[in-house]
């Protein structure tokens, strides 16, 4: 249930714009982690769909083109909430949380052709203005 429950770990009435160079990619199970690191130093991990998503939405292979160590990326998605926050809505949730962590809407190589995002639509931070989050009891 956790493992699916991506807006009561990443505040997606929030949206976060992080642009710089891959430090790496991981494609592997349970997600695709990418590691972007911005011009003044700062790290950022992107936790992106599993490889067999990616491969089922047509995506694996250019990604695998585009997203290689050095290229320049800019990334738009919600950011991790605090591990308090997180432990709101599962109280036996124990761990920390990395705060430069994004779940990606959009993801797209600066200066070239590869753009990715989610097929569905995205959330809109703006709805979120006034609305009561209801931590789980």
């Amino acid at each position: 249930y956790a493992h699916h429950s991506h807006p009561l770990f990443y505040d997606w009435c929030k949206s976060v714009t992080v642009e710089g160079r891959v430090e790496s990619v991981e494609y592997k199970n349970p997600h695709t982690i990418i590691v972007v690191r911005q011009d003044d130093g700062t790290v950022y991990t992107v936790d992106w769909m599993p490889p067999d998503r990616l491969t089922s939405d047509g995506v694996l292979e250019s990604a695998k083109g585009a997203l290689t160590f050095g290229s320049r990326v800019s990334v738009t998605g919600a950011p991790i909430r605090p591990a308090a926050e997180i432990r709101g809505f599962f109280p036996d949730f124990k761990g920390e949380v990395n705060p430069r962590t994004i779940d990606p809407w959009v993801i797209r190589r600066v200066g070239d052709t590869f753009s990715w995002a989610v097929s569905t639509p995205l959330p809109d931070p703006a709805k979120c203005a006034g609305a009561v989050k209801t931590p789980a009891k």
